[in-house]
């Protein structure tokens, strides 16, 4: 009997690798436990500190948190121009940023520890223009905290620990779902920078207002092209999926009986090279059905 292939064929397009872009934070701040009402947000430093680091003089700072924002709609709008809207993911996130493993400011702690990067939802936060030398009230402050994190929405990107030392700290971060649906958007994405409970960490690092650019803390996207299927072919008893690979993301494809099921199944897996490629399902024409599709296994799946 012939089989019947049931599968979405889409218009071929030019196979590309990744595209990596490099996104300079667009507003940052640090708050404090101990000074909850007041701004840092023109300082050169942010910084993120546990409950028992202490500062140069051997002496507790309390608690600090970091703010961060990027703008994401350039990126995206670039990725729709090259791929087409909704043809692209994200395959990577990485954080970058520059330690000050020794600040003589008595405002920031010091200490290696653990620390969590977390994205949240809410954007309706202000840097302000405050510095250790001068805190003002006009950007984000400690006691925003409630309003603005939302456990409920926010979501984990990892946990990290800094080096201790000056020099480049980096956070590869997670992919969960609200984060990434953020980043395709194009909108502003941002993060919260914390303390692990009871970490030792004082974790002090460039912000934007740093004096050298080179230094500025920095958001690394790494997208890929979704995986196309450009045509089947039937030889003998086997069906062959010829399809267009994203390159350095591995390529799964799946095959089903039955749509009104989520019983996909894994064909093969293989890692894509940006170029078109086939893989075989042996026997597969023999079936009344058959259903394909490839997705990509990303860096934190």
């Amino acid at each position: 009997m012939t089989a019947r292939i049931l599968i979405a064929i889409l218009l071929p397009v030019c196979a590309s690798a990744q595209i990596i872009f490099t996104n300079i934070s667009v507003g940052d701040a640090f708050v404090r436990s101990i000074d909850p009402t007041h701004n840092y947000g023109g300082a050169g430093a942010l910084s993120v500190s546990g409950a028992i680091a202490t500062n140069v003089l051997g002496q507790q700072q309390g608690l600090l948190d970091s703010f961060m924002a990027f703008d994401m709609s350039g990126v995206a709008g670039s990725l729709n121009s090259t791929f087409g809207v909704g043809r692209w993911t994200v395959a990577r996130a990485r954080l970058y940023l520059f330690e000050q493993g020794a600040p003589n400011n008595t405002v920031f702690n010091r200490g290696v520890g653990p620390f969590e990067v977390r994205w949240i939802a809410n954007d309706a936060w202000k840097e302000g223009t405050g510095n250790p030398n001068a805190p003002t009230t006009d950007g984000v402050v400690y006691t925003n905290e409630p309003s603005l994190l939302n456990s409920n929405v926010d979501q984990s990107l990892g946990n990290f620990t800094n080096g201790g030392t000056d020099g480049l700290v980096r956070a590869t971060l997670g992919l969960p779902a609200n984060f990434l649906t953020d980043m395709i958007s194009g909108g502003t994405n941002s993060f919260f920078i914390t303390t692990v409970t009871n970490s030792p960490v004082g974790f002090t690092f460039h912000s934007h207002n740093f004096v050298d650019p080179a230094q500025w803390p920095f958001l690394e996207i790494a997208a890929v092209q979704m995986p196309q299927i450009i045509s089947i072919s039937v030889t003998g008893a086997d069906v062959r999926i010829t399809f267009a690979t994203s390159a350095g993301v591995t390529n799964v494809v799946e095959y089903n009986g039955d749509l009104t099921t989520t019983n996909w199944n894994a064909l093969t897996s293989l890692l894509g090279t940006g170029s078109n490629t086939n893989v075989a399902d042996v026997g597969g024409a023999a079936l009344s059905k058959r259903l394909y599709r490839v997705k990509l296994v990303l860096e934190d799946q």
